[in-house]
């Protein structure tokens, strides 16, 4: 069963297929739903393209959801934090990874 995660981007047009760093929300039922993980991960906007893969909900800053979902392929978990300054961007101190 294919397991369903959420993440947020600021513009749709920066999120692009092939190899991503993401946070990404797991939404499982029970009482890990929500835990946010820091991923590597194979992205495809057509589900064919990562038949194994696991179904990727868009959400953008405000929390509008993007009416189609993405395929996501776990390739690495990567620790729970992003070293940078506390005033520093987020995705910005991403891309410094």
């Amino acid at each position: 069963m294919k397991k369903e995660y959420v993440t947020f981007v600021r513009r749709l047009r920066d999120l692009t297929e092939g190899k991503e760093l993401l946070f990404i929300k797991d939404l499982t039922p029970g009482p890990r739903k929500y835990d946010t993980k820091l991923v590597r991960a194979t992205l495809s906007r057509q589900a064919d393209k990562l038949p194994d893969g696991d179904v990727l909900w868009i959400r953008s800053e405000t929390g509008y959801l993007h009416s189609e979902p993405w395929t996501m392929k776990i390739i690495e978990e990567l620790p729970p934090y992003v070293p940078g300054q506390p005033w520093q961007d987020l995705f910005v101190a991403m891309r410094q990874l």
